[in-house]
């Protein structure tokens, strides 16, 4: 049976909505508006041409851009 109280940490959820720099271990940077994210830093990234999803491991850092 699944477990429906499952809520993304609040320090991951402040960046749902808001535009992002992410940078990753192989040293590329994403710049967009974050669609999703969850408790495993997966997130998926609104960019210029489309959509990109990143997995959470690849991540370095995410940073808001205000």
């Amino acid at each position: 049976m699944p477990n429906n109280n499952l809520q993304v940490n609040k320090d991951f959820i402040q960046f749902k909505g808001k535009n992002v720099l992410i940078g990753l271990k192989n040293k590329e940077e994403y710049s967009g508006k974050v669609l999703a994210i969850d408790n495993f830093l997966n997130t998926v990234l609104e960019v210029e041409n489309g959509v990109e999803v990143i997995k959470g491991g690849k991540i370095l850092f995410i940073s808001i851009n205000e």
